[in-house]
């Protein structure tokens, strides 16, 4: 076999196996901060919004860019709820983030679990997420 393809079955082995990793992933007291990627302003366009995950998923349908609010953390789809007042919400990870915890879409999902307005006032909330299919 050439080595190109060694390289490329390497790959997809590797890529097979962080999606076996994240489908069970789940944590406690994560912080989460918000970040503003405008979505709907920017059409849902995973490129527009220099989204990590835009190589992968930019060119999905529309729905599928919409069903969720975006946040940072490269993996599938998941429930994350606001610890200090219970409010959850469904996310799609469509980017990556350097602060240890999650990046929530400012409009589409910090605003609307942060129903008690101390997680605007505090720059972050903590949070518990686990991953789940999409």
């Amino acid at each position: 076999m050439a080595t190109k393809q060694l390289y490329t079955i390497f790959l997809l082995f590797l890529a097979a196996a962080v999606i076996c990793i994240v489908n069970g992933q789940s944590a406690t007291n994560v912080r989460a901060t918000y970040h503003i990627y405008n979505p709907a302003k920017i059409g849902w366009n995973l490129n527009k919004a220099s989204a990590y995950c835009s190589t992968w998923d930019a060119n999905k349908s529309l729905a599928w860019r919409k069903k969720y609010g975006w946040t940072a953390f490269c993996g599938p789809a998941g429930p994350v709820y606001n610890r200090s007042t219970g409010a959850k919400i469904i996310v799609r990870s469509v980017d990556q983030c350097s602060n240890g915890g999650l990046d929530l879409d400012y409009n589409t999902v910090f605003k609307k679990i942060d129903t008690n307005g101390k997680g605007y006032r505090d720059g972050h909330m903590f949070v518990n997420y686990s991953f789940v299919k999409c």
